[in-house]
């Protein structure tokens, strides 16, 4: 996707796949619960929350997602994803993401005044924020 930049990922045709458990849950990092409860509990009014299916090794379970914005409240493709166990090992909690993104600095930058352009280099995401004043 060079040269193409996107604004955001979006629900019905980036997500939708990911949440019914479609396609396998991508780039998958497990975290610890304590973790993933308190960054829902500090900053819950800022993710889309979403019940769906996972899919891990052709597995789907019922799972619960809370998916990340950007500064200009559009889906990043990332998010929480909380899977259902009925054993005593409890929830497994993780973080997934449909890119690994890497932010590739745009023109004009000016990080005193909490200006940073960029987009992600592998899928063109404005990853653009503003700090500042």
């Amino acid at each position: 996707m060079p040269g193409l930049l996107r604004k955001t990922y979006t629900l019905e045709e980036d997500l939708t796949p990911v949440i019914k458990g479609e396609v396998e849950l991508p780039n998958i990092e497990d975290l610890e619960q304590h973790r993933v409860l308190s960054h829902i509990a500090s900053g819950g009014h800022s993710f889309t929350p979403k019940w769906g299916y996972s899919k891990i090794d052709g597995h789907k379970t019922w799972t619960f997602f809370f998916l990340f914005h950007n500064q200009a409240g559009g889906l990043t493709g990332e998010g929480y994803a909380v899977r259902y166990s009925s054993g005593v090992e409890g929830a497994r909690t993780m973080r997934f993401a449909i890119c690994k993104h890497e932010k590739q600095g745009g023109s004009g930058a000016d990080p005193r005044r909490g200006w940073h352009p960029g987009h992600c280099k592998l899928c063109g995401l404005d990853m653009t924020v503003d700090s500042g004043d």
